[in-house]
């Protein structure tokens, strides 16, 4: 018995230290060693663009958000505007269609379907060569389009990812910055080897004859499904650091540990639609989807199982050892707890990993008692 918690203690450790720690550095080799750059032209490619703009009682910002698409650094007559309401009860509706410019255009969901069934709706209607996906709140830089498309005139390029970043107070700086910087350099390294394997879902570009449906009832997951689906096809994802965007976030705790949940549902959800990626004849997808995202979503798992395995090892005098390291861990785990009454840097960082982990497992719990729906409430920012 007590060699069964050691091997589980040791697997699960092992697990949580390669996904956070041994994988980037892997990746970081691999992309030196076998990275292919895009081709990327002389910056004269400029195809026709549609940016879609899901939106639910987006009142707030849909009149910002338009006006920022159409202030881009884009040819007017290349760039286009689709706003699809998910049946929203606000003036969210009111506001776009009394926006008085040839192009942009509305259409108004038969029915709530979440992001989902904005996109699988809409994607069909725009006649453009490339689709910009992007969320109400993000505002884009003026030159975000020109550095996406510029990867799109290499053929084997499907998809470019957008790099977003968040605005938030000094005083209440949130450690989910830090947290998407660290993100954001491993989808650059995964572009160089192949492809990233999923975008941040406020800004990411793909060739619309390369979109396929996805589950009506996918649930905060297209930017997973998306890229994934366009990979399947033989096509590279890249990341484009220099695409930038801005996205407000929320600074209330509850309001986004509510939006981890509902992530990490869709995570899982996600998990079961692309097990065939365990396949290793994908080659350097497959390496980067296991080793990013898989290990990544089940590590809420991997903690519990390093410390149920290490409490049952102390408890049958297992040795010195593992007394050390609960001890560790114990120490490592109150420093998060107690953020708020020993607000040091390092704290708040151990307190952000322990909320998204945490969130991940409420996701699991909320994905194993069924998604019926794509449909989510928004979070107010």
């Amino acid at each position: 018995m007590i060699l069964f918690f050691k091997f589980l203690f040791w697997f699960s450790l092992a697990a949580v230290i390669y996904s956070y720690f041994i994988y980037p550095l892997f990746l970081f080799i691999f992309a030196r060693l076998f990275g292919r750059p895009t081709n990327t032209g002389t910056g004269d490619y400029l195809p026709q663009i549609g940016v879609l703009v899901p939106a639910y009682n987006e009142e707030k910002v849909i009149q910002r958000k338009i006006e920022n698409i159409l202030s881009m650094d884009y040819p007017a007559g290349k760039l286009s505007v689709w706003v699809g309401s998910d049946c929203s009860d606000d003036k969210t509706d009111e506001i776009v269609r009394g926006i008085n410019n040839p192009r942009v255009h509305f259409w108004r969901s038969p029915k709530r379907g979440g992001k989902t069934g904005i996109v699988n709706g809409l994607v069909p209607q725009i006649q453009s060569e490339i689709i910009l996906l992007t969320d109400a709140n993000t505002m884009h830089h003026k030159d975000c389009l020109k550095e996406m498309v510029k990867h799109f005139i290499d053929p084997t390029v499907g998809g470019v990812a957008g790099h977003i970043e968040h605005k938030t107070s000094e005083a209440n700086e949130n450690a989910e910055t830090v947290y998407r910087s660290f993100e954001s350099r491993q989808k650059v390294l995964e572009g160089k080897l192949h492809s990233t394997i999923s975008a941040f879902g406020g800004s990411y570009a793909i060739r619309k004859s390369l979109f396929q449906p996805i589950p009506k009832n996918a649930y905060s997951n297209d930017d997973v499904l998306i890229p994934m689906s366009i990979i399947r096809q033989g096509y590279r994802i890249i990341y484009e650091m220099e695409a930038v965007s801005e996205e407000d976030i929320t600074e209330k705790v509850k309001s986004e540990f509510d939006r981890r949940v509902r992530i990490g549902a869709g995570n899982f959800q996600a998990f079961f639609w692309l097990f065939n990626f365990f396949n290793p004849m994908w080659g350097w997808p497959s390496f980067c989807y296991i080793s990013h995202k898989v290990t990544r979503w089940f590590s809420p798992f991997f903690i519990l199982f390093c410390l149920i395995s290490s409490i049952f090892v102390v408890a049958l005098g297992g040795g010195q050892i593992y007394k050390f390291l609960l001890s560790c861990g114990i120490i490592f785990s109150l420093s998060g707890l107690l953020y708020h009454q020993i607000p040091l840097r390092i704290n708040r960082h151990i307190f952000y990993f322990f909320a998204m982990n945490l969130a991940l497992l409420f996701g699991a719990v909320r994905f194993s008692s069924g998604i019926k729906s794509a449909v989510w409430k928004r979070t107010e920012r």
